[in-house]
């Protein structure tokens, strides 16, 4: 049986602020490894952002910092610097970074400062623009990155101004490519015995989040445009309304397609030669769009809903969050674990192993709770 816990020997130190290494450490958590997360003495930036939780820390940095232990260093301090390195070097298998681009190497706490004295450690390094390029040493953030990347340029409506992902996506998806690059890293580790250097960073993760649209780019000479809830050259396949609100629907193929026109009492639809093939409906999208909202608009969300769900067209209501917590499904899965009104909800990892999802950890610590703990 597979263990909920694979990286229970696995000690990882980090020096990251914000969401992006914090989320990538959980990660690494969540899945059994011991964190040590270091701050400085006012703490994580994310420690003071937005509301906060009981009067302390807040939202953002409870939700990507459970079940770490805390310790409070002042890097410019010779002492705290030592005693770092000495815990890296004799107690680390993954040291995490995301300081100010430089930083680390002026602190003496680079890979090439830390790896002589463990070989089998794995530097992490997590930054804004990449290794190498003329902006390496730019510091970023979450929505620099969607717009620098072209993500803002193709999310929002096509006659609005470019829109910012409503989560910090380029964040947490960096904070995953973070974990599975440690993940194969370790596994690499296991052959050779030795250590090394990963990088990964916003930027990149932005990129590779605008791999369709790049290739779209290029392919056709053409940016792509905003396309709102849809996906442009794809019908029918986005938000319309009904009688009292909008519904999402995906009748991507031409299967789908006769489903949807027979529920929508049209099943002349499906022989027009405008209308009949994917081909066809992508050239004729904004036709397509009106169509199927001109007809949905006779009933309401819950009627649609329940009507297109038995004619098997895929469709979904569009939730806000507290209505998708209180779906069935949602907590069908058990992945929310909430203690109330007013409570830090943690949302577990979204897989399992043998069918058993692994645990969320224990809050996240106060600042320097553990300094004594690492000292003995």
């Amino acid at each position: 049986m597979l263990s909920g816990q694979p990286l229970r020997d696995i000690r990882v130190v980090e020096l990251g602020q914000n969401l992006a290494a914090p989320f990538g450490a959980l990660i690494l958590a969540e899945l059994g490894a011991s964190v040590l997360k270091v701050e400085a003495p006012p703490g994580d930036d994310a420690r003071h952002y937005g509301a906060r939780v009981g009067g302390q820390s807040s939202i953002a940095f409870e939700s990507v910092n459970r079940g770490k232990e805390s310790v409070t260093l002042d890097l410019g301090r010779d002492a705290d610097r030592d005693w770092l390195r000495e815990h890296i070097a004799d107690a680390a298998d993954v040291c995490i970074q995301s300081l100010r681009p430089g930083r680390a190497r002026e602190l003496g706490l680079g890979p090439d400062d830390l790896l002589p004295r463990n070989s089998r450690l794995l530097y992490c390094n997590v930054g804004a623009f990449g290794a190498q390029g003329p902006l390496a040493s730019q510091p970023g953030y979450d929505p620099m990155m969607q717009a620098f990347s072209g993500i803002m340029s193709v999310t929002g409506e096509y006659d609005r101004a470019p829109s910012r992902v409503g989560v910090p996506l380029v964040d947490w998806g960096t904070g995953m490519w973070l974990a599975l690059a440690v993940l194969a890293a370790l596994r690499e580790r296991d052959r050779s015995a030795r250590g090394g250097l990963v990088d990964v960073s916003l930027l990149e993760t932005a990129l590779s989040f605008m791999s369709l649209n790049i290739a779209a780019c290029r392919v056709t000479g053409k940016d792509p445009r905003r396309a709102g809830s849809g996906l442009r050259g794809v019908a029918p396949n986005r938000a319309y309304q009904t009688a009292d609100g909008p519904i999402m629907v995906s009748a991507l193929n031409d299967r789908l397609f006769v489903r949807l026109a027979d529920a929508l009492g049209h099943p002349e639809w499906a022989r027009d030669p405008e209308l009949a093939t994917a081909t066809a409906r992508g050239q004729h999208q904004d036709r397509v769009d009106a169509l199927v909202e001109g007809a949905l608009a006779a009933r309401s969300r819950a009627e649609w809903l329940s009507l297109l769900e038995r004619a098997g067209v895929p469709c979904a209501p569009i939730h806000s969050a507290s209505e998708a917590l209180a779906h069935p499904q949602v907590r069908a899965l058990g992945m929310v674990e909430e203690s109330g009104v007013g409570a830090m909800p943690r949302v577990r990892l979204p897989l399992r192993f043998d069918g058993v999802r692994p645990p969320a950890g224990a809050p996240a610590p106060a600042l320097g709770a553990h300094r004594k703990t690492h000292d003995g």
